[in-house]
């Protein structure tokens, strides 16, 4: 399986065992085993700021926290986010669902507090746009409700469109509160088409070896986001583990067009290219991590390899 030649240039450490937690899809388990790698380097040169390690951290915690939630436990799932949002503040998402999380603790202001953090970084998020909109209708502030649904038509969906329409009308006459909630309710509801949605239909997929069914699922999540790097790299894994590196290396370069920085595809076309025999290459990709992340020890590990070898071509 392709993490587990990604993990192959690991130490023998906690790193390397939080890794295999989270491959497996032990989420809890997985936050605890970082936390405690974290402990261990924290007066290490830069540890607090390994890349590799924050990424998959803060995914640990945002599918942790969504274990915890469907198990009703939403305190501690909260508490997993705020975690998230420590190392990573700019997901959209999880601030969204932390609002929500907020919400159904009777938490309002902070709950309305971070859907306006999710607008901050995306302004067109609909469905934050209407929890906003909706947290105001709650607490009787129309004037509010109706200025966060006008501003949530660049984003609406066309099918919402007409609904947001009525819902504004009902709003300003006063009239079917009962319309109304059910109107909010239409609008919030769940699509799977959502990229989030699809980036964890193929997670769960990758995890569990159906690299066919994941990689359905992501060319078809792809046609309506192009944009969204994680897709792209989790495609290029799922191509990987199919034996399939010339299909892989493209879906890691289209994320890292997307996202140069992103430390978590680069890391993966370096060692899909060191599979390939194409070594150059790799060590080229291995040292653009290293600029970024001089501590990276999956990169060190990985170059200390390739060097020898490319030395005696």
């Amino acid at each position: 399986m392709f993490i587990d030649k990604f993990v192959r240039f690991l130490p023998k450490s906690g790193l390397k065992k939080a890794l295999r937690h989270f491959n497996k899809g032990e989420y809890g388990k997985a936050c605890k085993a970082f936390e405690s790698y974290l402990s261990r380097v924290a007066n290490q040169p830069a540890a607090q700021d390994h890349e590799m390690v924050r990424m998959y951290m803060v995914e640990s915690y945002i599918e942790y926290s969504r274990e915890l939630a469907a198990k009703g436990n939403n305190r501690e799932a909260a508490e997993q986010l705020e975690r998230a949002i420590v190392l990573q503040p700019g997901y959209a998402d999880v601030h969204y669902n932390l609002g929500m999380l907020y919400e159904a603790l009777d938490r309002t202001m902070d709950a309305r507090d971070s859907f306006k953090r999710a607008l901050t970084i995306n302004p067109n998020y609909f469905r934050a746009r209407v929890k906003l909109a909706q947290s105001y209708h709650a607490d009787g502030n129309f004037e509010s409700t109706i200025v966060e649904l006008e501003a949530s038509y660049a984003a609406a969906p066309n099918f919402f469109i007409e609904q947001v329409k009525k819902l504004i009308s009902l709003v300003r006459t006063g009239s079917s509160p009962e319309e109304q909630d059910t109107l909010f309710h239409q609008l919030l509801e769940e699509k799977p088409s959502s990229a989030q949605v699809s980036k964890q239909i193929a997670l769960e997929a990758i995890q569990n070896g159906d690299y066919d069914y994941a990689q359905a699922e992501l060319k078809k999540s792809l046609t309506l986001h192009p944009n969204y790097p994680d897709l792209h790299n989790l495609l290029g894994i799922a191509y990987a583990n199919k034996g399939m590196s010339d299909d892989a290396i493209i879906e890691f370069e289209t994320a890292l067009k997307i996202h140069p920085d992103y430390l978590k595809a680069r890391l993966n076309l370096a060692l899909t290219l060191y599979e390939k025999g194409s070594l150059d290459n790799s060590m080229k990709n291995l040292k653009m991590v290293l600029e970024l992340d001089p501590e990276n020890e999956l990169a060190k590990n990985l170059l200390k390899e390739l060097q020898p070898v490319s030395e005696g071509i």
